[in-house]
């Protein structure tokens, strides 16, 4: 089994190859943290930067642990949790 996401993004001007859409699991006990990224789909039509991302993890854990987030992305650099610029979605 698994559980499938799909999140709707906007990003307006900002290029899309600029982010990572990923989902994101906290490391809970036995259980190890989780990093899944997402796959950009498809465009909004009439909507500037509008994409809907999509990704599938194992069931074995619960879907309400996951979360979706969106972290700028640049070659060879990499961006901590606590960085300030990561957008959790709530």
């Amino acid at each position: 089994m698994q559980h499938v996401f799909n999140m709707q993004v906007f990003l307006a001007d900002l290029d899309p190859e600029a982010v990572t859409v990923e989902l994101f699991a906290d490391g809970r006990k036995d259980k190890a943290v989780v990093r899944q990224a997402m796959t950009r789909v498809l465009g909004f039509s009439g909507a500037q930067g509008g994409y809907v991302y999509n990704a599938a993890v194992p069931a074995a854990r619960p879907a309400a642990e996951y979360t979706a987030r969106i972290i700028p992305r640049f070659d060879g650099v990499a961006v901590p949790l606590e960085n300030a610029r990561v957008l959790w979605q709530r």
